[in-house]
């Protein structure tokens, strides 16, 4: 797919993009340009989340994109919601990948990689942690 096809289908996706030029540069220089996307799997999903978010994704990917979408159950948690039942929360998270799948999210090939923000915050606490205690005291400072 040319250089070309690569950007309208990635321009489709958003109504307002402030740099093309850099959206050029980045799909000229990089065949597999990593796309971020989340979500806070608290309750049932609207239509948006789960129709688009498949159109949206399945559009990425046709144009070599990895899509990594972050499932924030911790801030689910955090915000108290699911009664703070971090088991309830990743259950809800499952389901909802399962949603997507069923709505036709191609999952196919491993260019859609979904990740739990509790098991990477886990994974390294040692850098996460002082990172956001320095952002939350610049922040009040």
């Amino acid at each position: 797919m040319s250089v070309e096809e690569r950007f309208r289908i990635v321009r489709s996706i958003g109504k307002e993009c402030i740099q093309e030029d850099e959206l050029w540069n980045l799909l000229t220089k990089k065949p597999h340009p990593v796309c971020y996307d989340g979500f806070e799997p608290s309750g049932r999903m609207h239509i948006a989340q789960g129709i688009m978010k498949t159109i949206n994704v399945n559009k990425l990917t046709s144009a070599g994109c990895k899509v990594k979408i972050w499932i924030a159950d911790w801030f689910v948690q955090l915000n108290d919601k699911m009664d703070g039942d971090i088991d309830k929360i990743q259950t809800v998270g499952r389901y909802l990948i399962e949603v997507w799948k069923a709505a036709g999210m191609n999952l196919d090939g491993g260019n859609v990689e979904f990740l739990w923000s509790s098991e990477e915050i886990m994974s390294r606490p040692h850098e996460y942690w002082p990172i956001v205690m320095r952002d939350e005291i610049s922040f009040l400072g």
